[in-house]
């Protein structure tokens, strides 16, 4: 793979080993491998004193989901969703009648709250099915089971749209990190989850369990589930007190589980693919809090040997000269003040929208800014990509040779050339 990777890098950008500033992955230990993982070999391979190593925030969150909803009582929760799904997809006659087909549930767990809410929504034709079969529909799941699922589906109406906001291709990594910490916020205070550290003089309220370095309110979760229509709340109090009290602990481990992964996730990385938190700020709300010296020396020195293969020293002073006047610009500026102090509460931050604020000024900065900010938050988008195209060697075409899948790439791209081509020639025709 990284052999495979030098030999396009050799021939779009030649320079590459002088330009390259960071790599974003999966995660997976064939990229991320401390000696020979693609990772390393192309930060050895770079000639920058300074590389970022980015583990896409997405796929730690579909991890942290995926632990968490296969904890679910012993991962009988997910083991009974799936037999139901592939006794319901395998009946075409209630197929018919409903006109739809249980979605299948996938490896990627963004599609659990989908299931649920299809699930959900078709409860009582799924009831009247269950209950009128001729056969005994030995995969229904249990009454407990429901509720479960409501909270699922309810935790994951939190959760899917902070997927989709994280899925955008010019999200930064400190933007991500926001959304994932309020994130967190959010579904502690949903389940009245709280972090008590272990510490002896804390008192826990009664009915509330601890795990960990958290807590959970019962009495929390049980107004979270009564919230959850009318059915939920009708079927908890049927419930003895025993499957009750099981109930409120799955929940309770539940929303646990996906707040301790959330908080523990870190998208910057070291050598060792430890967690890491060393990606500078490059917003101009974030710079104009920095001393100019503290701000030289933890940044632009450390990228000075990069600056210096493709930038003049004038234009490498100018990067410092132009953060004291952004920062003297940001006291004497009410009106710039208010503009940037404004966007700083912005919940989406892009880079483009950020410097859009300081209206075409310090484009040097902004320049040399842009260029840390270039590091990939996810690789979400990139895979989303290749997977419309085709571009990937999947399991069918792996005895396609590296010139079989050259000539792919280039058919592909063909249109998107001719244009190049045809602009170009416009322009030096001018």
């Amino acid at each position: 793979m990284f052999h495979l990777v030098v030999r396009i890098l050799d021939v779009v950008c030649p320079r590459w080993k002088m330009q390259l500033i960071g790599v974003g992955s999966d995660g997976a230990s064939s990229m991320t491998g401390q000696f020979q993982g693609v990772v390393t070999r192309l930060a050895d391979s770079s000639e920058n004193t300074k590389f970022y190593r980015v583990w896409c925030g997405l796929h730690q969150l579909d991890l942290v989901l995926k632990h968490a909803y296969t904890d679910l009582w012993e991962n009988e929760v997910v083991n009974i969703m799936k037999k139901f799904i592939a006794h319901l997809r395998l009946q075409p006659g209630l197929i018919n009648q409903m006109k739809a087909t249980c979605p299948q549930l996938t490896t990627r767990w963004l599609v659990m709250g989908h299931v649920c809410k299809w699930l959900l929504d078709k409860r009582v034709a799924l009831f009247e099915y269950i209950h009128t079969a001729a056969k005994p529909v030995t995969s229904a799941p249990s009454n407990w089971w429901w509720i479960i699922i409501a909270g699922i589906k309810a935790l994951t109406d939190l959760i899917n749209p902070v997927f989709v906001k994280l899925q955008a291709p010019n999200i930064l990594v400190s933007a991500q990190a926001e959304l994932l910490d309020t994130l967190a916020v959010d579904v502690s205070m949903m389940l009245g989850i709280s972090n008590w550290e272990g510490e002896e003089s804390v008192v826990l309220p009664p009915f509330c369990l601890a795990y960990g370095r958290w807590c959970v309110d019962y009495a929390a979760v049980q107004k979270f589930l009564q919230g959850l229509g009318m059915y939920t709340r009708h079927t908890l109090d049927e419930l003895d007190d025993d499957m009750t009290g099981k109930v409120f602990e799955s929940i309770g481990k539940l929303g646990v589980g996906i707040v301790d992964g959330i908080v523990n996730i870190q998208a910057e990385r070291n050598t060792q693919n430890g967690a890491d938190d060393d990606l500078p700020h490059v917003l101009p709300h974030e710079l104009v809090k920095m001393s100019t010296g503290n701000f030289g020396k933890t940044i632009v020195d450390v990228h000075l040997r990069q600056l210096r293969h493709s930038w003049g020293e004038e234009c490498i002073s100018g990067i410092e000269r132009e953060h004291r006047e952004l920062v003297l610009a940001y006291r004497n500026e009410p009106a710039l003040k208010s503009a940037i102090d404004a966007y700083a509460r912005v919940d989406i931050k892009s880079f483009e929208t950020a410097w859009e604020v300081v209206d075409g000024r310090f484009e040097i900065l902004r320049d040399f800014c842009g260029g840390i900010a270039a590091v990939f938050a996810n690789t979400a988008s990139v895979e989303s990509d290749f997977s419309i195209l085709g571009w990937e060697r999947d399991e069918y075409r792996l005895s396609l040779t590296d010139l079989s899948l050259e000539g792919v790439l280039h058919c592909k791209q063909f249109d998107a050339i001719e244009k190049l081509a045809m602009s170009s020639s416009q322009r030096n025709k001018k």
